[in-house]
């Protein structure tokens, strides 16, 4: 299992960390190719987060319960939804900072042997190594050009593009609906993208992930939002950052009223730091932690000497 996960950990991070994931796309764009790639990721690191988030907060508070029953507990300054929220987005982005992803999914077109779908045109395929072997999952879609306008400024080409995504993410017997849209302008050498990706519980249509990411010829912004029962619970803004070989991912969070921001800054292979601040109070630093991810799950250790497992 942790094998597998780390692998869709590594996918949903290949597109934020500014690499190129290769598919066999022969005869796309660029631009296109970038779309299949933010595509792949949205749609795994939101499937992941589906299939987590129920056991995670369930072991955590047991294990809190527990601990709390010996007298132990972590920094006041660390709520269990602080905790609820890292496990969770760990589940999206650990690995994602150095992975080699390209050899884990490619890119068809849909043909007679899927005889399910055959209302779609585009396929990916991900072929996912686990502890007992190997999994795949299959993304089922079509994408639809809705609008298109060109025109000749100062000899300047002005372009803009607008299409939307619908389909679904197939895991064994699970099904995901998919759902998504591009914006796509450029202006002479300048270019700027918007894309949309909504994925759906398989269990709860009110419940799913929409992934928003936007990027223009200097920045790279994700933006992740969780809806639980038709409502907004979590809204997470996402930056990258690769400087002189130190990566580190800065998650701004807010739930329940409460403005967050979590930096994490891989240490080792295995180990991470998390600095947590306080966005109201001008970054205000209330702890730092490291999580370390074993075979058991996530290890929090926490200054005062207090661990959990969650």
């Amino acid at each position: 299992m942790k094998l597998k996960k780390a692998i869709l950990f590594g996918l949903a991070l290949a597109v934020t960390a500014g690499s190129v994931v290769t598919l066999s796309a022969c005869g796309k764009t660029n631009e296109e190719v970038s779309a299949q790639d933010f595509y792949a990721m949205a749609a795994l690191s939101s499937v992941n987060y589906l299939q987590e988030q129920d056991g995670v907060v369930a072991t955590t508070d047991a294990r809190q319960k527990r601990a709390l029953a010996q007298g132990d507990s972590r920094p006041q300054s660390v709520s269990q939804q602080d905790v609820q929220s890292l496990a969770s987005y760990m589940g999206m982005f650990q690995d994602m900072l150095a992975s080699d992803t390209n050899k884990y999914f490619t890119f068809s077109d849909v043909t007679q042997d899927d005889q399910y779908y055959q209302t779609y045109n585009l396929k990916m395929t991900f072929t996912i190594p686990t502890n007992d072997g190997r999994q795949d999952l299959v993304m089922y879609y079509k994408e639809v050009r809705t609008d298109t306008h060109q025109e000749i400024d100062d000899d300047e080409v002005e372009l803009e593009v607008n299409t939307t995504l619908e389909g679904v993410l197939v895991d064994g017997e699970n099904a995901y609906d998919i759902v998504g849209k591009r914006e796509y302008e450029k202006e002479g050498r300048e270019t700027e993208v918007a894309y949309e990706f909504t994925t759906y519980s398989k269990q709860n249509h009110s419940d799913y992930v929409k992934i928003e990411h936007e990027k223009d010829s200097e920045e790279i912004e994700y933006q992740y939002t969780i809806y639980q029962n038709g409502k907004m619970t979590s809204e997470t803004q996402v930056e990258f950052e690769n400087e002189r070989g130190k990566k580190s991912l800065e998650l701004e969070f807010n739930a329940n009223q409460t403005q967050l921001k979590y930096e994490i800054t891989q240490k080792s292979q295995n180990v991470y730091q998390v600095r947590l601040k306080n966005v109201a109070n001008k970054d205000e630093v209330k702890e730092v932690f490291t999580i370390e991810v074993t075979d058991q799950g996530y290890k929090f250790q926490y200054a005062n000497g207090y661990s959990e497992m969650v």
